[in-house]
């Protein structure tokens, strides 16, 4: 797959470490892979605050054109807002295949109500009152089963209302989309609701378009972290990898 590179975007407050495993399986593949950090990501809490959803998506772009300048088949490939970045992209650029993994076009919604977590609706709000939210970080034995590195203890809301404007606007224009599609997600996901892979699959133009739900057996984690985890993660590379190959 010399012909081919994949652009792996990592999600909302993690880092590159996330998408190792596929970034290994797929360099394993012949591909040429890229995992870059996003704009205020594997930095500082103040420097993430700082950032927005077009950063993030102008640094997405950048390199996409850089992989495209030497590579004739460039995939985009992302966890959570990753995902949600390269179905972004694939709106502006022509891309091989766009894989999205529990990835998000909306963080809540009234109806049907969903939501993980039933402060998010008032973001716009607490960003003013408190900029920097505390969280709790997760427990040792659920990073055991799939490990992460990012923000903890802490969540930028600037950012967080940036993408969830940024979303909105994503899930408008979905028909726009036309590049195949993978999608993949856990129907347990305490994260980013299910009910997102369904409207990206119905939402996308893609003539090509695949769902796959991925059940997880352990009660422990939040079921997000895909590319990780333990039971999930060899799953997400092979058919990440068979989505990339020239077979098909």
């Amino acid at each position: 797959m010399s012909d081919t590179a994949c652009l792996l975007v990592h999600g909302f407050a993690g880092s590159p470490f996330e998408m190792r495993p596929l970034a290994d399986t797929l360099e394993a593949a012949g591909a040429r892979v890229s995992t870059p950090a996003l704009p205020g990501h594997a930095a500082s809490v103040a420097q993430w605050a700082d950032t927005r959803w077009n950063d993030w998506l102008e640094c997405v772009e950048a390199e996409y054109l850089r992989l495209a300048a030497e590579h004739e088949r460039v995939f985009a490939l992302g966890l959570s807002m990753g995902g949600s970045l390269c179905l972004a992209l694939a709106r502006r650029r022509r891309l091989a295949g766009v894989a999205t993994i529990a990835s998000p076009v909306y963080l809540y919604r009234f109806l049907p109500p969903s939501s993980s977590d039933w402060r998010l609706p008032f973001t716009g709000l607490l960003r003013r009152l408190r900029p920097i939210w505390p969280t709790s970080p997760a427990r040792p034995e659920s990073r055991a089963i799939a490990p992460w590195r990012g923000y903890e203890g802490a969540v930028a809301l600037e950012p967080l209302y940036s993408l969830i404007h940024g979303l909105k606007e994503l899930r408008r224009n979905l028909g726009q989309i036309t590049a195949p599609l993978l999608a993949l997600h856990a129907p347990g996901d305490r994260q980013v609701p299910v009910g997102n892979l369904w409207e990206i699959i119905r939402g996308v133009r893609s003539p090509l378009r695949r769902a796959v739900l991925l059940e997880i057996e352990e009660r422990v984690t939040s079921h997000h972290l895909l590319t990780t985890h333990r039971e999930a993660g060899p799953v997400v590379n092979r058919l990440c990898a068979r989505f990339v190959s020239p077979e098909g």
